[in-house]
């Protein structure tokens, strides 16, 4: 129980090399994505109901009592486990430009709630990379959690410095665009099909200094009724901008097609 335990806190996480995932859907994130956990733990009764995926790794029985002592929520559905640390955070596979790739960096999001969603939001919106600047671990329980699994299937890259990141994917011929509340242009004027990096800041804080200054600044126009969104709810607009002009892009193409074809 002690091993487990220690992985609520990100010294643990590190010394095992191990992540603790909480919960039925985690369990099922991993058979889809073919990752095999070290050790299943589950009350008897989650056992008898979800057999196909007792039938993934070493498995123990442990009681309601002691599954609650295991896991970081109150009220566990019936299963943890133990899965090897994904990744080292510390390196990255080369971007390929031609894809146009988008990146996500984040300075100093602090809100594990924040991160997941950002995480989810990201996978969801076709992100190649996730740079991290300080902030939450992402394999903490409740990032994974709020991210639904989303995390083990993303690049994710810790940066000691994020201006050293965009440093680079300035000369790598990325365009960097700083999410701010006001001032900046609507996000739906940028050209997301270009090669990009978005970047978001802390939630109290919003991004560094250095950083705004090598950005091109976007915005989300909001009602003066409220200073700032939240972090997450401005990604999912900004970052679903990309998918919605690739899909007028081909939808206006399939049009030109059909017209020159003719009746």
């Amino acid at each position: 129980m002690a091993k487990l335990r220690s992985l609520h806190q990100a010294k643990g996480r590190k010394e095992q090399n191990l992540i603790l995932l909480e919960g039925t859907h985690l369990l099922q994130e991993c058979e889809r994505l073919r990752l095999e956990p070290q050790l299943i733990c589950s009350t008897d009764i989650w056992a008898q109901r979800h057999q196909y995926l007792m039938q993934l790794t070493p498995r123990q029985i442990v009681s309601p009592e002691v599954l609650c002592a295991m896991a970081s929520t109150e009220n566990p559905d019936g299963v943890v486990s133990l899965l090897a640390m994904p990744s080292d955070l510390t390196s990255l596979p080369q971007l390929d430009l031609a894809a146009n790739p988008l990146l996500l960096a984040l300075d100093r999001v602090q809100d594990p709630g924040n991160l997941g969603t950002l995480l989810r939001t990201s996978l969801a919106a076709g992100v190649d990379q996730v740079w991290l600047g300080g902030g939450a671990d992402p394999w903490q329980p409740k990032v994974l959690r709020a991210s639904a699994g989303a995390v083990l299937q993303l690049q994710l890259k810790r940066w000691p410095s994020l201006v050293a990141g965009i440093t680079m994917a300035k000369q790598s011929g990325l365009q960097v665009l700083a999410a701010v509340q006001r001032g900046g242009r609507p996000y739906w004027e940028v050209d997301w099909q270009l090669p990009s990096v978005l970047l978001l800041g802390n939630e109290g804080a919003g991004l560094a200094a250095e950083l705004i200054d090598e950005a091109q600044l976007v915005t989300v126009p909001h009602g003066q009724e409220v200073e700032s969104l939240n972090v997450a709810v401005a990604a999912g607009l900004i970052l679903m901008e990309r998918n919605r002009q690739t899909h007028r892009a081909l939808h206006g193409r399939g049009e030109s097609l059909t017209a020159e074809m003719g009746p």
